[in-house]
């Protein structure tokens, strides 16, 4: 496989989105059979809320890490291990279950590897795509994969629902997400770099691990929209740990139909992910990244609020009445998200690109695991609606602060591409 080639040459988008949209076909399965596989085996709030807290916990334990040895190694070996890995572990999650032997320590166990090897791929695959893509191309294939992420959510969730209800059960689900896996390494395999990376001497891990942060902490824009995302970290990941809680609970959505509840949302949401390439462009990365923060706050309240009254709807009225509101919040995700890897991508260097991005999603997800295991537990003691209410109340707070920073006064525009 050649190290370099063309950018003419070489036709990287199509078989990076093309992975992805499978390995995130097997994400959005999982999302939805994890959680109600652990409800099913106890029925506790707060199990879920520790189910996702070993799922983050190693992003704060090899995160640093691993933006070293990705400056370091081969960012393509890197990732299929990881696929590999993460295929092994939901493998051997759907034998357990399949032999009738399932334990809430083999989940928490699947979750804490699935999590460890995901750091090495989230990150290694941002910092690789500046060597497969050029520049122009960065906000058009990010944006790409945040629409796989939506297609994938609007497909993958009721595809949960039917196979654990009618299709095999849970042992089928997590089957099915392994084998995403390898198709995920598969595409990997067939990637070509456009541009080589720069060799970085191998100094002490000391030395090179301070050198990331250095120049993250020097770089305003980073800076904001890091602190920021640390912020929306801590709040989001208490309402998602206990959506399908939310769902079934506060909205009155039957199990068997809280998938489709999550495929509306994530087809509403796509719209975001349509409008950020133009966005970018005319307002600039900056402003997108808070306006899609604010929009995942007012949508979410808005869903808080409205939910009495959707809950007093027949099932399959509430689900398209949610979809508004939820969609709302999934559009101001993707346009976020968007904005910040593109961020991250753009400006640092390339012999400092693993150890910057690394270290952003690190200190942006570094409150998750607290964050998941006391809203699980919250969610459990004040209910689900007051943890909605209080989460989207200071996502909103925090959008208005960012208007008074750096990130919104200053454009960081992108090239449109026509392609």
């Amino acid at each position: 496989m050649p190290r370099s080639a063309n950018p003419r040459k070489a036709s990287n988008a199509w078989p990076i989105v093309a992975g992805q949209s499978i390995s995130l076909l097997g994400d959005s399965i999982a999302f939805l059979a994890l959680p109600l596989f652990v409800l099913d085996l106890t029925g506790k709030g707060a199990d879920l809320g520790f189910t996702v807290f070993f799922e983050t916990l190693p992003v704060l334990l090899f995160g640093f890490a691993a933006g070293v040895a990705l400056d370091r190694v081969s960012i393509r070996r890197a990732l299929i291990v990881a696929d590999l890995g993460r295929a092994a572990a939901f493998g051997l999650l759907a034998f357990t279950v399949a032999s009738e032997v399932p334990h809430l320590v083999t989940v928490f166990a699947v979750a804490f590897m699935v999590g460890s090897l995901g750091v090495l791929f989230d990150s290694g695959l941002q910092a690789w795509l500046p060597a497969l893509l050029p520049e122009e191309r960065l906000v058009v294939v990010n944006s790409r994969l945040q629409f796989a992420s939506t297609v994938a959510s609007t497909v993958g969730l009721p595809l949960a629902n039917f196979l654990i209800v009618a299709g095999g059960g849970f042992a089928v689900a997590f089957g099915v997400d392994a084998a995403t896996f390898l198709v995920s390494a598969a595409f990997v395999l067939i990637l070509v770099e456009i541009k080589p990376r720069p060799r970085v001497d191998h100094e002490p891990w000391w030395p090179s691990f301070k050198a990331g942060i250095r120049y993250l902490w020097r770089q305003p824009m980073l800076r904001a929209a890091t602190g920021a995302a640390m912020v929306w970290n801590l709040t989001f990941v208490p309402m998602e740990a206990l959506l399908v809680l939310f769902a079934r609970e506060a909205l009155d959505i039957p199990t068997d139909m809280v998938g489709w509840f999550f495929a509306g949302h994530a087809l509403v949401g796509a719209s975001g992910v349509v409008l950020a390439p133009r966005l970018t462009r005319f307002i600039g990365l900056g402003r997108t990244f808070v306006v899609g923060m604010a929009m995942l706050g007012g949508g979410f309240l808005a869903l808080v609020l409205a939910s009495p009254w959707i809950a007093g709807l027949a099932p399959a009225w509430s689900i398209v009445a949610a979809t508004v509101p939820g969609g709302a919040a999934v559009a101001g995700v993707s346009l976020a998200n968007v904005a910040f890897f593109t961020l991250r991508q753009q400006i640092p260097p390339q012999e400092l690109l693993g150890r910057v991005v690394a270290a952003s999603r690190t200190l942006a997800w570094a409150l998750i695991p607290p964050a998941a295991a006391l809203g699980g537990k919250l969610g459990d003691v004040l209910g689900v609606k007051p943890v909605y209410l209080g989460s989207s109340l200071i996502l909103l707070v925090v959008a208005s602060l960012l208007t008074l920073t750096g990130l919104w006064r200053h454009r960081v525009e992108v090239p449109l591409t026509s392609h």
